[in-house]
């Protein structure tokens, strides 16, 4: 997701590309966590791996996956300022389309109502509200993949 904000040419329209960035924010610590999980599994010791360990390692690798994309996030949101506004004034401009667009909203309320989205918008790509997303999305897809894939091989091995 950070990268194609970076590049942030995905987003001027309404395309597929869009669908990028949320994909690869699930398929990358999918793909990281089935690895580290599966590794664990394979490795030989003393005592085999249980799920409750093979679940809080993979929290532990989820975490510092979300730790690096929200500093990084935070890093582009705080000093390059200039790719979150060219994204800023692209999401103005198609608020203020949808508002004008919208014939049951009164002639009075429009400003109002086009404020109110803005205002939204903003508390919506802060670095606390981007943060907390992005925390949910990576522990949880790190654990549901760490439970299929336990299951799968504990399966196959026994």
């Amino acid at each position: 997701m950070l990268l194609v904000q970076y590049l942030n040419g995905l987003y001027r329209s309404n395309s597929a590309a869009a669908f990028f960035p949320m994909f690869f924010n699930l398929v990358i610590p999918g793909v990281g966590v089935y690895l580290f999980v599966k590794s664990l599994m394979q490795t030989q010791g003393d005592t085999p791996i249980n799920m409750g360990k093979a679940l809080f390692l993979s929290l532990m690798m989820s975490l510092i996956m979300a730790g690096t994309n929200i500093a990084a996030y935070q890093h582009i949101y705080n000093n390059k300022k200039e790719i979150i506004q060219d994204w800023r004034s692209l999401q103005y401009a198609a608020i203020d389309k949808s508002v004008d667009g919208d014939e049951s909203v009164l002639l009075a309320d429009k400003a109002k109502q086009k404020s109110t989205l803005k205002e939204n918008f903003e508390v919506k790509i802060g670095p606390s509200a981007f943060g907390g997303f992005e925390l949910m999305m990576c522990v949880s897809t790190g654990m549901v993949v760490c439970l299929i894939v336990f299951v799968w091989n504990y399966k196959q091995t026994s």
